[in-house]
C-alpha cells in the first residue's frame, strides 16, 4: 500500500507540475489546468494524510 500510495502522490506532482502543457494541448482555457491543480493538491493532502497514518499506527 506505501508503494502504490507513492506513485499516487508522484503522479499528482507529475500531472500538477504539467498542467499548463495538458491545458494547452486540449484547448481548455485554463480551465481544465484549474482542474488537474485542485484535483492534484487533493490527492497530495489525502496520500500525505494516509502516509503519516500509516507511520504512526
Amino acid at each position: 500500500m506505501k508503494y502504490f500510495s507513492a506513485l499516487l502522490l508522484m503522479g499528482s506532482i507529475v500531472c500538477a507540475l504539467f498542467s499548463n502543457q495538458i491545458d494547452a494541448a486540449v484547448s481548455g482555457d485554463k480551465k481544465v489546468k484549474k482542474v488537474i491543480v485542485i484535483c492534484s493538491v487533493g490527492v497530495l493532502l489525502i496520500g500525505t494524510i494516509a502516509m503519516g497514518a500509516s507511520l504512526l499506527s
